[in-house]
């Protein structure tokens, strides 16, 4: 099976290494010649919870060549592009693989011709260099359908990862994987910005725990969810297990890169007015970190 990985960051080459099998062969897209050279001389590195060392194909950008899988790994705001540019890397039987946080980015893949995947992925990483992932923490990647994708389809792609690497799990619908993953991402990623604490700090801090959970209600109201108290528990264990974990949002943020406001506290807020539901909180977040991107 011949299988592209759209984008280098960690996301990017962690999947890439977890996909690349004898026989399989793996193209890493990459927005950097420098890095695409210094992967294709010495491949990827894992360290950390789980070793390893993968060869990959790199190539700098979107080119022609079909391919049978393609995993998108971009931040939620670049997927546009690559909507757009995508299609000619794929044929009538292409499957596609979307590994974003948040949930903005649905619209955006709805527009593909082909057969579409999402998925939640819940290693705790971090990239070390261009060429460099440290694993700090293990889970798993959860996938389910989107459009057209077939029950076989979905484990055609669990069955091309090598199992030594990455732990895959199949669900039928996908909504309640990314909402959960939503809420998440809602309750910690824009507070540790904000904050500039790891994530284990929301929970060891009363006043950072309950304002946590001021949004994770919001969230939860938005989204119509009626399983609260799992949902939060699940909160507050990925909170521990990623206890000396750096959220991506305030890696970007103390990087002055831009975050992904759009497609998770922009997609609750937005959703939230289409219901008449009230977000005061989410939506302090969102203007106070919006302002920071313009630091």
């Amino acid at each position: 099976m011949n299988i592209a990985v759209i984008g280098a960051g960690a996301v990017g080459l962690f999947l890439a290494a977890s996909f690349k099998r004898p026989g399989q062969d793996v193209v890493l897209v990459t927005k950097r010649a420098d890095q695409a050279a210094l992967l294709a001389d010495h491949g990827i590195a894992l360290t950390g919870k789980i070793k390893a060392e993968k060869n990959v194909q790199t190539q700098v950008g979107i080119g022609t060549q079909p391919f049978d899988l393609i995993v998108c790994t971009v931040k939620s705001y670049d997927v546009p592009s690559i909507v757009v540019k995508g299609e000619s890397l794929a044929h009538d039987e292409t499957r596609w693989l979307f590994v974003q946080n948040g949930m903005g980015h649905l619209e955006e893949i709805a527009h593909l011709t082909g057969k579409v995947a999402v998925g939640v992925l819940e290693y705790g990483l971090f990239k070390e260099g261009d060429a460099v992932v440290e694993v700090r923490g293990l889970g798993s990647l959860k996938i389910a359908p989107f459009k057209r994708m077939t029950e076989q389809d979905i484990t055609v792609i669990g069955d091309v990862a090598d199992g030594q690497v990455l732990d895959i799990h199949t669900f039928p619908d996908y909504k309640p994987i990314l909402e959960e993953k939503l809420i998440a991402n809602a309750c910690i990623n824009p507070l540790t910005a904000i904050t500039g604490e790891k994530n284990g700090a929301l929970v060891k801090q009363q006043g950072y725990m309950a304002a946590m959970k001021s949004v994770f209600d919001e969230a939860v109201a938005v989204l119509g969810r009626n399983d609260d108290e799992a949902l939060w528990h699940y909160v507050v264990a990925v909170c521990k297990k990623t206890a000396n974990n750096e959220s991506s949002m305030l890696v970007d943020y103390q990087q002055a890169r831009k975050l992904e406001l759009d497609a998770i506290l922009g997609y609750l807020i937005r959703l939230g007015e289409k219901k008449q539901i009230h977000t005061p909180r989410l939506l302090l977040l969102y203007q106070l970190l919006s302002r920071g991107e313009t630091r």
